[in-house]
């Protein structure tokens, strides 16, 4: 976690009127969606001639469970010169980048800078890197988000009217920020590795791990608070909603990895306070087991892919972020300044404190153990 510059600590409960306003937008947006690609086809036709000729060199994809440090790692790698993400501001017509982009300027004041909903110590502005690629992939992949049937899009399937989209938003968010490379933070992703492989030959994954323990606390702590906003503020869960964000919520739907019968085991647990946890532990094991078997039987996913540790993240910055630039192949020179500032500010939450019972805890040992041991992942064992 890195520890907010800004002098500003206390921000609102929650920026009612930022939200709401960014709700309406998206609402319009996505109420009348065959403008929406109009708007989109219109733009790309006006860029076509700086477009169509570009090519998507080595995208880079951060991805992951929740909570398990995929933002932190957005956050870094953002600030690298060649990349391009998709920024808090998309988020009012995410079907334009390059014009939102012109129009709404980097070096435009909004406000300043204010903790994200999810109450974690990111402070954000509108030039801060946010997942919004996942609008589009629930607007072409009508099953994306339903978890009784599995999420897994193979590298064999073909949705031609997606990927002539998807590439051209990229090369245009590419040239709207002058980068030249495309990088993306979707927890959704971890199901379409292989896909975007095909996709993408040159892909880069970062898959974000973190202790099961730490994880699943950072989930329930942040599922909590998200149901809690949701009543404070009704609109909240319609944008959750509209932007793809169904992690946490009364809107939440698990990843289905292939096995949906573990999904309904998964979802009789969370219905029984007793067996919560014990839940979330068997859906965090369901992501991790899932992608541990993909990396031992796909050799190009393992080549493309560095697995971050959170906790290594935390206590030895220099050495992981360094991996991480060598695996992704990103200039070191350009990015020194950010590694160092990282170095230095990054640590371990200390915004929530565990509140496990022994019986929870040995149920997300036991059922987490042999991916823990996969993943050479230490689980805490101080809970004071």
């Amino acid at each position: 976690m890195i520890i907010n510059k800004s002098k500003n600590q206390d921000s609102p409960e929650f920026p009612i009127l930022g939200y709401a306003g960014g709700y309406v937008i998206s609402k319009f947006f996505d109420a009348f969606k065959p403008f929406s690609y109009f708007l989109d086809r219109f733009e790309t036709r006006m860029l076509n001639n700086d477009t169509v000729k570009m090519g998507i060199k080595s995208p880079i994809y951060i991805t992951g469970l929740a909570r398990a440090g995929t933002t932190i790692v957005l956050e870094m790698l953002h600030q690298h010169p060649d990349l391009a993400s998709h920024q808090y501001k998309h988020f009012l017509i995410p079907y334009t980048p390059y014009w939102i982009g012109k129009v709404l300027r980097k070096n435009f004041k909004f406000a300043p800078p204010i903790q994200r909903i999810h109450k974690d110590g990111i402070f954000v502005t509108y030039d801060s890197p946010e997942a919004i690629e996942e609008i589009f992939w629930q607007d072409f992949f009508k099953g994306c988000h339903n978890e009784n049937i599995s999420n897994i899009i193979s590298a064999n399937e073909n949705y031609p009217n997606f990927e002539k989209f998807y590439l051209t938003h990229i090369r245009k968010l590419i040239l709207c920020q002058k980068a030249s490379r495309y990088l993306a933070k979707n927890n959704y992703n971890i199901t379409r590795l292989e896909y975007l492989l095909r996709l993408f030959p040159k892909s880069k994954f970062l898959v974000i791990i973190r202790n099961p323990v730490d994880q699943i606390a950072s989930l329930i702590k942040q599922s909590e608070l998200i149901i809690k906003l949701e009543h404070q503020n009704p609109f909240l869960k319609d944008w959750l909603r509209i932007i793809g964000h169904h992690e946490f919520g009364h809107n939440q739907v698990c990843i289905n990895v292939g096995n949906t019968d573990l999904i309904s085991r998964i979802r009789t647990l969370w219905s029984n306070d007793t067996t919560y946890v014990k839940g979330w532990a068997y859906y965090w094991n369901s992501i991790y087991e899932f992608v541990a078997k993909l990396l031992d039987v796909n050799k190009q996913i393992q080549n493309a892919t560095l697995v971050v540790k959170f906790e290594d993240l935390c206590e030895n910055p220099k050495k992981i972020i360094e991996q991480i630039l060598e695996h992704t192949k990103l200039e070191y020179e350009v990015f020194d300044h950010v590694k160092q500032y990282y170095i230095k500010h990054l640590h371990k939450p200390t915004y929530y404190t565990y509140n496990f019972s022994s019986q929870e805890l040995t149920d997300i040992s036991d059922i987490t153990k042999k991916t823990v041991a996969r993943f050479d992942l230490k689980i805490p064992t101080n809970f004071e």
